[in-house]
């Protein structure tokens, strides 16, 4: 039960943003909005302002936003289909943008009040006999500020296993530590700690997270879209692939997991949603921004129908896919 709750409030977050970029953008464009809707299925409630229903439906499932002319020809001055080029690509790209928002707004919050902090320090390793302890927050390596774990990780691996000079904040002290790395199995250079994001109220820090939320999110964004270019040139198989059923599983794991790792697979989550719909692959947000791109360029509209044609194909493709991945998702459960 708690699965599915949790992932309902997922999706609602996510789709909900997405749809409400598509919304605002139109709405500022002066194109027609027929409808924006929080839920899918049956009305529970409805309220029209300015020409606009906004419905509250009885599954919590989402969203959407009904833009006239936006699936086919219509005949209102103020449709999409209607609309100058340039208005339709800034409403279709509009959902990607906020979830990218979203997903950074997130990542910005809560390393705006972490820390990289030693978890753990391996009895007689080199931290060990330097005298770093857990919970020491590690500031700087070798007079150079460290504000994630990729730098202190560099940092060490750098060191050719020379003295380094670590700083760290144990309590309300500042404490200067020399430590001299050895190479493990792999002739990596170690000094013997886990490090890891810890978080603290009293340890708030916009420019940290400022920093660390936009390093965040393009390590995010890149390591997705690289995934999607490995699916695509077959050197990441079907097999490592989530369904929505892998997704939701996952969903229920970060919030048994506690409320930051919940929050940071929102982040995640809406970030991925945001790279997968701007691929440039009809049905997809990505792939009628190419049609409207190429229409600014030639100056020539696809006709409607062909577009339609063309979504279609896209649609049933990406159905079948999902089909396949939410049977393997369910084949993996048993």
């Amino acid at each position: 039960m708690v699965t599915i709750i949790s992932s309902l409030i997922v999706f609602l977050i996510v789709i909900f943003i997405h749809e409400l970029g598509h919304f605002y953008m139109a709405v500022k464009s002066g194109i027609r909005v027929n409808e924006f809707s929080i839920g899918m299925g049956p009305k529970i409630l409805q309220k029209k302002k300015n020409d606009i229903d906004y419905t509250l439906r009885a599954i919590p499932f989402g969203g959407y936003v009904s833009i006239e002319g936006e699936d086919g020809e219509s005949t209102d001055p103020r449709a999409f289909d209607n609309a100058p080029a340039t208005k339709r690509f800034l409403v279709i790209v509009a959902g990607v943008i906020m979830n990218f928002i979203l997903g950074l707004l997130i990542l910005i919050v809560l390393n705006t009040f972490s820390s990289y902090n030693i978890v753990d320090v391996v009895k007689g390793s080199p931290a060990d006999i330097a005298g770093l302890k857990p919970n020491d927050r590690i500031v700087s390596i070798l007079d150079k500020k460290v504000d994630n774990s990729l730098e202190i990780t560099e940092a060490i691996e750098n060191s050719q296993g020379k003295d380094m000079k670590i700083t760290v904040v144990r309590g309300k002290d500042r404490k200067d530590f020399t430590v001299v790395p050895e190479k493990d199995s792999k002739g990596a250079y170690r000094i013997g700690i886990t490090h890891g994001k810890v978080y603290n109220l009293s340890n708030a820090s916009i420019v940290r997270g400022i920093v660390n939320g936009f390093k965040d999110f393009a390590f995010y964004f890149t390591a997705i879209l690289r995934g999607f270019g490995q699916l695509i040139t077959g050197k990441l198989s079907m097999k490592e692939i989530s369904g929505p059923v892998g997704v939701v599983k996952a969903i229920g794991s970060s919030f048994k997991s506690g409320f930051v790792t919940f929050l940071s697979f929102i982040a995640l989550l809406s970030i991925n949603l945001g790279v997968f719909n701007i691929m440039p692959f009809p049905a997809l947000d990505g792939g009628r921004a190419v049609l409207i791109l190429i229409e600014m360029i030639t100056g020539k509209k696809l006709p409607a129908d062909k577009e339609g044609i063309l979504n279609l194909v896209g649609f049933i493709i990406l159905i079948g896919l999902i089909i396949i991945v939410t049977f393997k998702d369910i084949v993996a459960l048993f």
